[in-house]
């Protein structure tokens, strides 16, 4: 049974507090034309919401992320068991994991949606792309504390590879993917998102883009507490997983 922190859930609805009202003293000594009040971008939330026009790009932008972010897991989980259990990989992969960890995400947009187009495959495979070496680099590190008598144990009986990886390793590594998951949808929302800033034509950030150039930053900002509110959301639902997942 889960146990509900009061505490901290205090201590994050207090926060969240003050940023509103530090956010609400900042519009009215600013100019609510060029920072719109808190109650307003909520109102046009939740016109937004209540007209149904939130719904479609929300969807664009989740179904992306969505696809990325399952291809990066199973990518990253891939190499990250292979590159623990073979030196000579991790040795031959060691410098192109890190240049794509340090790769700007912007030049890595600019590129793929330059040199494949403006497709939904384009954005997931982006997305995928991103995601699959820091869960690698995860899995790689995690793989380290794995019982070397399980693999002996393993050696001795003979277990094939799809065996150990189904019944040993998958299982031993459970509590690190969801760790991992945590900060790889994350990240995968946030690539979805600024590949559709910077070109593609739906989803919720096309929808800020179309408010910045209208210059209309109160539809904006709404667009962006969405984007931050379906954020939040999976976040505390990764997190009620992980607790009800891994109770120890």
């Amino acid at each position: 049974m889960l146990r509900f922190d009061t505490s901290a859930a205090l201590a994050q609805i207090a926060s969240v507090v003050v940023l509103l009202v530090v956010w609400a003293a900042a519009a009215i000594i600013v100019d609510m034309r060029a920072l719109p009040a808190p109650w307003l971008v909520f109102g046009t939330l939740g016109d937004l919401i209540l007209s149904g026009q939130a719904f479609v790009p929300l969807g664009e932008t989740l179904g992306r992320t969505l696809a990325g972010f399952a291809l990066g897991m199973v990518l990253g989980t891939g190499y990250g068991i292979a590159a623990a259990l073979s030196r000579t990989f991790r040795e031959l992969t060691l410098w192109l994991l890190q240049i794509s960890i340090f790769t700007p995400t912007l030049i890595l947009i600019f590129l793929f949606l330059i040199s494949l187009g403006r497709s939904n495959l384009t954005v997931i495979v982006l997305v995928g792309l991103v995601v699959m070496p820091v869960v690698g680099t995860y899995i790689r590190d995690a793989m380290g504390d794995f019982e070397d008598e399980l693999t002996e144990m393993a050696d001795s009986f003979k277990i094939g590879l799809r065996e150990r990886v189904t019944g040993m390793y998958l299982p031993f590594l459970v509590p690190p993917l969801l760790a991992a998951g945590r900060v790889a949808f994350t990240l995968a929302w946030k690539v979805a998102f600024l590949s559709e800033i910077f070109g593609f034509p739906n989803g919720i950030g096309w929808q800020v883009k179309t408010g910045y150039d209208i210059y209309n930053i109160q539809l904006l900002l709404a667009w962006l507490m969405l984007f931050i509110f379906v954020l939040l959301i999976a976040e505390q639902l990764m997190r009620l997983a992980q607790r009800r997942f891994v109770k120890w």
